[in-house]
């Protein structure tokens, strides 16, 4: 395996609940060489668990969305040769995780992206993922692919569909990645029934609009 210079990304909004499993898995992942929790805007403690852990921290001084969190992530560390996207909110995360979605990046020449995939973790995320595998938030890339990719501020909960879009477009090959045992904090258990229906809603919005935007 080359030596890459390996940055994770981690973007969390109003994660203070849920971030600290995964960031005690990525502190132990030694392949990793530097972990960013981009904080974008959050209203809780989220930065400072974050920074009692030992983690950089990039603080966004407004809710910009996830597309505008990742985007600054990427800016911060610009020279890294690989990039792992990893949400804030994973229940089940493993080591063997990260390491199997960066394997074919680090192993196969022609594979610029992979994508994780849920599966054995709740129904309810297995059957998304099964039914729309390009909106998984888990996914590795090459800075090649990093640095062509066009401004993601505005893709919102849409992102992960942009970059899919983008990828295969432009002819960079991806590679799906079963994550097993993995899936994540339901929106309504993190802000109540009405609450996390309402942000589930724009969250299908922006996916929904991301899809119409680039299927072209």
């Amino acid at each position: 395996m080359k030596n890459d210079f390996i940055a994770a990304l981690v973007p969390a909004y109003n994660e203070e609940n849920n971030i600290t499993p995964v960031l005690e898995v990525l502190k132990n992942i030694s392949v990793l060489n530097q972990v960013l929790v981009i904080d974008d805007g959050s209203k809780d403690q989220t930065a400072e668990v974050a920074q009692k852990q030992g983690f950089d921290v990039l603080r966004l001084e407004k809710n910009g969305g996830k597309g505008a969190a990742l985007e600054a992530g990427l800016k911060k560390i610009p020279d890294a040769d690989i990039y792992i996207f990893i949400d804030a909110d994973l229940v089940g995360l493993e080591a063997k995780h990260v390491e199997d979605m960066l394997s074919p990046l680090r192993l196969k020449n022609d594979i610029s992206m992979t994508v994780g995939k849920f599966a054995g973790g709740r129904k309810s995320t297995d059957w998304a993922q099964r039914l729309v595998p390009q909106i998984s938030g888990q996914r590795a890339m090459r800075s090649e692919l990093a640095k062509a990719l066009p401004s993601l501020k505005s893709e919102g909960f849409g992102v992960e569909v942009a970059i899919t879009r983008f990828a295969k477009k432009n002819g960079f090959r991806a590679e799906e990645v079963i994550l097993k045992n993995m899936t994540q904090v339901m929106k309504e258990e993190k802000m109540g029934i009405s609450r996390g229906f309402a942000n589930r809603l724009k969250m299908y919005s922006h996916i929904i609009k991301s899809i119409f935007k680039h299927s072209s």
